[in-house]
């Protein structure tokens, strides 16, 4: 994105008044102020001049922060321009609107308010009001990249700007006439056009100038592929900018830098500085650069796996495409829309937004084929008149030199002139000055003669003062040099003393989080290695293989086929799961599935069971901690349905997805929690104690040790009516593209 110069002084001359507050910094402060004001203007309307000088005080440091406040202060003034007396009042209030509408990307609006001004300036004949007005609708029409139109503007700007004999006003122009030059593909005349501008700002120590100009010598690398040097002059620009504060000059810069980031394949800086730019174009209401920074973020999304971020910032910035009708946007981003639905395998809609990238790459195609006679001529004209501009400069400093020499000349003359009187004079004088000589000079030998006397005796004297001087400075260098060398030594042991006891500090800290870290991880491996003890039971496998015995021994051998099938598979999941801290919820899902099938085979099918999955979940993108919800399942059927040993006994398994979170939940409809102390019968096989349940806790607590952004949590509660048990483990959505 270009970076044009917009002029911000827009009145010839600001009154000075004695009723207007001095640094007002708050919008509500302000408003206090234009309502004074509009007070002032109903008492005494004869101060409609001074009145609406103060209000556009108010509107013109708006243009950048708060462009629609800046359009509602000229509105004001707008509304009583008939008892302004000076014309050039309401002319300013057009301008200043039609450049808060530029920067709202309202741009048919911006172009009627500078209409508007132009039609006032050329009334009253203002020069520069006519530069300031030609310039700035030169800016709305290359912002719009109508490059022909804006060139005609800025022609017609240039010459009323040089009768000002303003610098910075010309320049300002030059450089905008120098993007066109850009988008010409003119680059060697573009870049000597902004080095001479930047010189030119620089010496007038003007950073916004500076800023834009630093800004398109940027563009002009990334347009030539030299990427290092196009970001090291967008970098430059954005520390001016931020140094200044200039919001819309920090937004247009990140985004800058953000697609200079992703054309080099750096997606983390471009991510970062997209963001940036996302923000503060939002906060500044400036739309169309909003586009192009929200397909830049969506490009950095895709490249770094995070798609569905990738397709939000891709609608969005197409999105805007459509409503700006600005078709470059909506070509990039319906490719980058067709690239991620592609690596999202939707290929319905990458087909369809593909094909809206060949329809707007045509649209452009066919526009720029037509345009390309227009920019010739363009070219050709600019360049004629850039000669015609340099002739009439040679000319004018020839006659300029012309009438130098005649000056000179004459002043030649009339020094010859008056030398000659002045030499006469002084003859004269050189007479009277010989005779007074001579007697002087009598006078002056006889007063040697007694200053030769004065000067031994004083040069003597002289010698021994230098001598007693030598050896005091001597004493004192000395002296300087033994306090100097003590000072250094001093403040060399210092930092030798502070430079030790910083080391020691940092290594007793690295040696705390190292014992931390070591604790953490001998906590979480005996946590797994009770888990997998509670899975892994002896007495489970025992039942197990006596369940397998008993059908083999009844000539079952399906079913003992089947049971030997699942408890392999059951100890394979098992045995492959203890080896990681987080496995992929399908494998984790399936042990639980085995195990909850071998113990209802074990008990004689005396309960049945369902698992139940959220349809929003994909298992095989998800983690989940191995051998966490297995000892729930157990303490349902050994304290839970075996318990009560009830016809209907059943236990259900779900697992669902919140907003930022997964919940399983183990339900039986059992004896109950509150319920199960008054047991007298025990079931075989069944413990006093839960089976699970601490080392359940301590995981969880582990979990959360990690910092997710998601806490952790595991509750028991009663079902309903007392009966029946609800254990709930809520746990943090962990996608399989993270390490484990």
């Amino acid at each position: 994105m270009h970076s044009p110069l917009i002029r911000k002084r827009c009145l010839c001359v600001l009154v000075a008044l004695t009723f207007l507050g001095v640094g007002v910094n708050s919008l509500q402060a302000q408003n206090r102020v234009l309502d004074s004001l509009k007070a002032e203007l109903r008492n005494h309307p004869e101060k409609a001049d001074e009145i609406a000088t103060a209000i556009f005080g108010l509107a013109a440091p708006l243009l950048s922060s708060n462009p629609q406040l800046a359009i509602n202060y000229t509105d004001e003034i707008l509304a009583f321009q008939k008892n302004i007396k000076n014309k050039n009042i309401p002319a300013a209030a057009y301008r200043v609107k039609g450049i808060s509408y530029l920067n709202l990307s309202q741009f048919s609006e911006a172009l009627a308010s500078l209409h508007k001004a132009l039609e006032i300036d050329e009334a009253i004949e203002s020069d520069f009001g006519q530069a300031g007005d030609l310039n700035t609708i030169g800016l709305v029409y290359m912002t719009q990249s109508k490059f022909p139109q804006a060139l005609q503007y800025y022609l017609r700007a240039l010459p009323r700007a040089e009768k000002l004999n303003n610098e910075y006003d010309v320049n300002a122009i030059r450089t905008n006439i120098a993007v066109v030059y850009t988008e010409l593909g003119d680059y060697v005349q573009a870049m000597k056009n902004y080095e001479t501008s930047l010189a030119i700002f620089r010496k007038n120590k003007h950073i916004e100038g500076e800023t834009n100009t630093l800004t398109n010598i940027g563009i002009v690398h990334f347009k030539n592929n030299n990427l290092p040097e196009a970001i090291r002059y967008s970098t430059m620009a954005l520390k001016l900018a931020d140094s200044v504060g200039d919001k819309r000059s920090q937004g247009r810069e990140n985004g800058n830098l953000s697609g200079y980031y992703n054309r080099m394949g750096q997606h983390n800086l471009a991510l970062q500085y997209g963001l940036k730019a996302v923000a503060i174009n939002e906060a500044i209401s400036s739309i169309k650069s909003l586009g192009f920074n929200q397909q830049n973020v969506s490009a950095a999304y895709l490249k770094m796996g995070e798609l569905k971020l990738a397709k939000q910032y891709g609608l969005g910035a197409f999105k805007i495409g459509n409503e700006l009708g600005v078709t470059e946007i909506k070509k990039e981003a319906s490719l980058g829309l067709s690239e991620v639905y592609e690596a999202m395998s939707i290929p319905d809609s990458a087909l369809f937004y593909y094909k809206l990238f060949t329809v707007f790459s045509d649209s452009i195609s066919n526009d720029n084929n037509k345009q390309e006679v227009t920019r010739m001529s363009m070219k050709y004209e600019f360049d004629k008149t850039e000669e015609v501009y340099k002739q009439k400069q040679l000319l004018t400093n020839e006659q300029l030199k012309q009438q130098q020499l005649e000056l000179a000349l004459s002043a030649s003359q009339f020094q010859q002139v008056e030398q000659l009187r002045r030499l006469q004079e002084v003859q004269l004088q050189n007479e009277k000055l010989i005779n007074e000589e001579n007697e002087k000079q009598l006078i002056i030998a006889q007063n040697n003669e007694k200053l030769q006397a004065n000067k031994v005796s004083a040069l003597s004297q002289q010698q021994k003062l230098d001598q007693l001087e030598l050896k005091q400075l001597w004493l004192y260098g000395v002296l300087a040099l033994v306090v100097l060398l003590s000072v250094l030594a001093y403040l060399l042991n210092l930092y030798r003393v502070r430079r030790l006891k910083h080391k020691n500090e940092i290594q007793f800290r690295e040696a705390q989080q190292l014992a931390i870290q070591l604790k953490h991880e001998n906590q979480l491996s005996e946590s797994e290695l009770k888990a997998i003890r509670s899975q892994m039971n002896p007495h489970f496998i025992f039942n197990v293989l006596n369940s397998i015995e008993s059908y083999i021994m009844d000539n079952d051998k399906n079913t003992a086929s089947r049971l030997v099938q699942k408890f392999a598979s059951l100890s394979r999941l098992i045995l492959e799961n203890s080896t990681k801290s987080l496995v992929t919820a399908d494998k984790e899902w399936k042990a639980l599935m085995l195990y909850t099938g071998l113990e209802a085979v074990r008990y004689n099918n005396s309960f049945t069971y369902s698992f139940m999955v959220d349809e929003a979940l994909q298992l095989k993108t998800l983690f989940l901690p191995p051998m966490l919800i297995q000892p729930l399942i157990e303490n349902a059927i050994l304290h839970g349905v075996m318990g009560d040993r009830k016809a209907d006994a059943h236990i259900e398994v779900t697992l669902k997805k919140n907003a930022d979170s997964l919940r399983i939940t183990v339900i039986d409809n059992g004896i109950g929690i509150e319920n199960s102390h008054k047991i007298t019968r025990k079931p075989i096989s069944v413990k006093e104690k839960s089976i699970g349940l601490p080392s359940i806790k301590e995981r969880i607590d582990m979990i959360n040790l990690q910092k997710h952004t998601t806490i952790a949590t595991f509750t028991i509660s009663a079902g309903l009516d007392n009966r029946g048990t609800v254990a709930t483990i809520t746990l943090p959505l962990l996608y399989a593209n993270r390490e484990s």
